[in-house]
C-alpha cells in the first residue's frame, strides 16, 4: 500500500506528464474521430486515418492504466481549502467522469474494431499487432452496440472536457484559484 505523504500543492512529474500527453492525444483521437464522417477525405487517407486512430487508441489504453497504477500508488495533493464543499464534490464527480471516458472510448473502439465483419488485424504504429477481442468476429449486435458507445461516449467526453477546462478558467478568473499550478511542471514553491 502507499505512504500518506507529506501534505504538497501540486502533482508529479510522472502525474504531469501523463495528464498533458493524455489530454493531447485525447484530442488527437476526438478530432480525427469527428473528422471520419464530416471531411470529405480520399478513402485512402480515411483507411491510413483509421489505422493512426486505432494505433493511438491502443497507446491510450494502455496509458491508461499506467495512469490509474500511479494514481494507485502516489496521492494526490489536496485540494485547496479556499474551493466550497460542492466545488470539491463536482471536482471528484468530474475527474471520476472523465477516468470513465477515458477507459470507454478505447475499449468500445476495440470492441468495434474486433466485431467488425472486415477482420482487419490493429498493427500499432507497425511496432506491434493488437490482438482482437476473441469470439465477437462478426457479430453484428456487439458491432452496433460498440459504435453507438463510442460516439455517445466521444460526445460525453468532449462535454466533460469542456466542464473541466471551463472549472479550472472559472476558479482562475473568479476565485483567484490557480488550479493549473497543480498540473504545471514548474516545481512547487512556499507561495503555492
Amino acid at each position: 500500500m502507499r505512504n500518506k505523504p507529506k501534505e504538497k500543492t501540486k502533482y508529479d512529474r510522472v502525474a504531469v506528464t501523463l495528464h498533458w500527453v493524455m489530454a493531447l492525444a485525447f484530442f488527437a483521437m476526438l478530432g480525427s474521430g469527428l473528422s471520419f464522417d464530416n471531411i470529405p477525405m480520399s478513402q485512402s487517407f480515411k483507411f491510413n486515418m483509421y489505422q493512426w486512430h486505432k494505433s493511438l487508441g491502443v497507446i491510450l489504453l494502455i496509458a491508461f492504466f499506467i495512469r490509474i497504477g500511479w494514481r494507485l500508488f502516489h496521492y494526490p495533493p489536496k485540494l485547496p481549502d479556499k474551493l466550497s464543499k460542492l466545488d470539491k464534490i463536482g471536482s471528484k464527480f468530474g475527474h471520476w467522469a472523465l477516468y470513465g471516458a477515458m477507459i470507454i472510448m478505447p475499449l468500445s473502439g476495440w470492441a468495434m474494431v474486433s466485431s467488425s465483419s472486415y477482420g482487419l488485424p490493429t498493427i500499432v504504429f507497425e511496432w506491434f499487432t493488437w490482438p482482437h477481442i476473441p469470439d465477437i468476429a462478426g457479430n453484428k449486435m456487439i458491432n452496433g452496440l460498440a459504435k453507438d458507445t463510442h460516439e455517445i461516449v466521444a460526445w460525453i467526453f468532449i462535454a466533460l472536457i469542456i466542464v473541466h477546462v471551463g472549472a479550472v478558467i472559472k476558479h482562475a478568473k473568479f476565485d483567484h484559484i490557480n488550479l493549473l499550478k497543480r498540473m504545471s511542471f514548474k516545481k512547487a514553491t512556499r507561495d503555492d
